[in-house]
C-alpha cells in the first residue's frame, strides 16, 4: 500500500471519528447512555444517589442546569456551511434526557410503574450560526411549570457559554401509563418542591406567557446563572 493510499485511509478514519454523532446508531447510544446511567444503574448501585442528595440539599435544586459540551461535526453542516437547524433538535434530545432523568431521578426510582416524560412541543429561536468543528454547549434547566406542563429552557452557547446563539423552550408532560402526573406532585415525590420554587415558577410562567415568541429574551438568556449546575 502506497504512502498516499495510507494517508487517505487514515484521513478517512479521522473524518469518521470526527463525525461520530452522525454515524448509524450513534443517536441511540448517546440517548440511552444518560437514561441508563441516571435511572437504570442506580437500581443496582443504590437508589439514594449523590444526585438526589444534591438536589434535595438545595431549596432551588429544581432549577439547577445541565451542560452538554460538544462540537459541530461535518455531517451536521448544511448548504450554508454552518450547523444545520434540524440538527439542533437531536442535541436537545440528548441534553434534555440527561437533565430530566437527573431532576426526576427519584420519581423514576421509586415509582411502582415506569413513568415517562414525552415531549409535547418545542419552540426554537436562532440568533447566530455555529461553524464547522466549533465547540458549543447546550445549557438546559427547568424554567417553570403549571398544573399539567413542565417547560424546559435550553440555550446553545459558544465561547465557553458566554454567547447565546439559540434558545429553545420544550413543553413536557409527565405520564404514568395513561395517567398524567401533576408537576408539583412529581417534585414533591423528588423532595425538591417548596413555596419558593413555586413562586419562582409562577413568575417565570407569567413572563413566558407575556413574551410568547421570544419577543423579550433577556430574562431567558440570564436564567439559571444563580442556581448552579447538576
Amino acid at each position: 500500500m502506497s504512502l498516499i493510499t495510507k494517508t487517505f485511509k487514515y484521513l478517512f478514519y479521522a473524518y469518521l471519528a470526527s463525525t461520530y454523532k452522525s454515524l448509524p446508531g450513534a443517536y441511540y447510544i448517546r440517548f440511552w447512555f444518560y437514561a441508563i446511567r441516571n435511572i437504570v444503574l442506580p437500581i443496582f448501585t443504590g437508589k439514594q444517589t449523590a444526585n438526589i442528595k444534591k438536589l434535595q440539599s438545595d431549596k432551588y435544586g429544581v432549577f439547577k442546569h445541565n451542560v452538554l459540551s460538544t462540537y459541530c461535526s461535518f455531517f451536521e453542516i448544511d448548504g450554508y456551511l454552518h450547523k444545520s437547524n434540524s440538527t439542533y433538535f437531536e442535541e436537545l434530545d440528548i441534553a434534555r434526557t440527561d437533565l430530566m432523568t437527573k431532576v426526576f431521578q427519584k420519581l423514576f426510582l421509586t415509582s411502582k410503574k415506569w413513568p415517562y416524560i414525552p415531549v409535547a412541543e418545542v419552540s426554537t429561536c436562532f440568533f447566530k450560526d455555529i461553524r464547522p468543528l466549533q465547540p458549543y454547549q447546550v445549557i438546559s434547566n427547568i424554567f417553570c411549570w403549571d398544573k399539567k406542563w413542565i417547560y424546559v429552557l435550553s440555550k446553545f452557547t459558544v465561547n465557553n457559554g458566554s454567547t447565546v446563539v439559540s434558545l429553545s423552550i420544550t413543553r413536557y408532560v409527565l405520564k404514568d401509563g395513561r395517567k398524567t402526573i401533576r408537576p408539583a406532585d412529581a417534585l414533591q415525590v423528588c423532595g425538591i418542591y417548596n413555596d419558593e420554587v413555586e413562586q419562582i415558577s409562577s413568575e417565570n410562567l407569567a413572563y413566558m406567557e407575556a413574551n410568547g415568541g421570544f419577543e423579550n429574551i433577556q430574562k431567558l438568556i440570564e436564567q439559571n446563572k444563580e442556581y448552579g449546575s447538576l
